[in-house]
């Protein structure tokens, strides 16, 4: 089953973070397809979606380079495709919308979306946008290092860590290089093993093997400490954490532990759902 990203891109050559991380991370390359989006100025060319080996000018020079390496790295060609889209609002709502337009797995984004992404989270209206309209998953990679490995999946008792757990399993179908460590910041003296075997159960229905998912149990009164401290000490390639939103039951709510991850984590790349 191929698994399609949205991989945004930029004119910041030397922050390709997400395509640096897809690289790293991937080994099996042919279930792999790409939509490359590139956000061009109002007065830039109308939306377009061209396959790679078109020669439309209006594919932007960084998305040819952002195509040659990933060609270059064995990413079959025929499963990626550019899609030049002009700015409406901003780009990071433009990113967003073409989110929840198409039928991505995740949206990957380098450190230039990040930027416009912390921009707008201090507007409620962007949070509404992030908390009720995304469709999919984000991926944050900001300074990701190629050496590590494996995937840090965070539970904290919400639906939002279950479903995080759950794309996790579906990446990661397919991508036996990857071991899973199912982690619980504990603040109180609740037993965390329901919760490790609930997600245990999410996974095998991927396929995962109980041999290649470890379970870890921190006690800290300080989750966000724990958890980068932790993707730190294991070099995780990524750290996955549910997304619960304002007000809502669950540790990994915006405004706390997702919130810091989202601005702190360097290194791993944040599967935030």
């Amino acid at each position: 089953m191929h698994k399609h990203f949205l991989l945004t891109v930029s004119d910041d050559r030397s922050a390709l973070f997400g395509v640096r991380f897809v690289n790293g991370f991937f080994k099996n390359k042919e279930q792999i397809k790409f939509t490359l989006l590139y956000i061009a100025p109002r007065t830039g060319p109308q939306d377009t979606m061209v396959p790679v080996a078109s020669e439309s000018d209006t594919c932007d020079l960084v998305l040819e380079e952002t195509v040659k390496r990933l060609i270059d790295w064995d990413f079959p060609e025929e499963n990626l495709l550019c899609k030049v889209k002009k700015r409406m609002v901003s780009t990071s709502r433009d990113i967003i919308t073409e989110d929840n337009r198409g039928i991505y797995d995740a949206v990957i984004l380098g450190r230039r979306g990040v930027s416009r992404l912390e921009e707008l989270i201090s507007d409620s209206v962007s949070v509404q946008i992030l908390e009720q309209e995304r469709s999919a998953p984000l991926w944050i990679c900001r300074h990701p290092q190629p050496d590590r490995q494996n995937v840090l999946i965070c539970l904290d008792g919400s639906q939002e860590s279950l479903h995080i757990t759950d794309h996790a399993g579906f990446v990661l179908s397919g991508e036996d290089s990857h071991r899973l460590t199912l982690l619980n910041v504990r603040q109180d003296s609740a037993d965390p093993g329901p919760l490790f075997q609930e997600a245990r159960q999410v996974l095998a229905n991927y396929g995962i093997s109980a041999g290649r998912i470890e379970e870890k149990v921190l006690d800290s009164k300080n989750p966000a400490k724990a958890i980068l401290a932790e993707a730190d000490k294991g070099r995780y390639s990524a750290v996955a954490a549910g997304y619960s939103g304002q007000g809502k039951k669950g540790l990994f709510r915006l405004g706390s532990v997702s919130l810091k991850l989202f601005y702190e984590i360097q290194g791993s790349a944040l599967w935030i759902g």
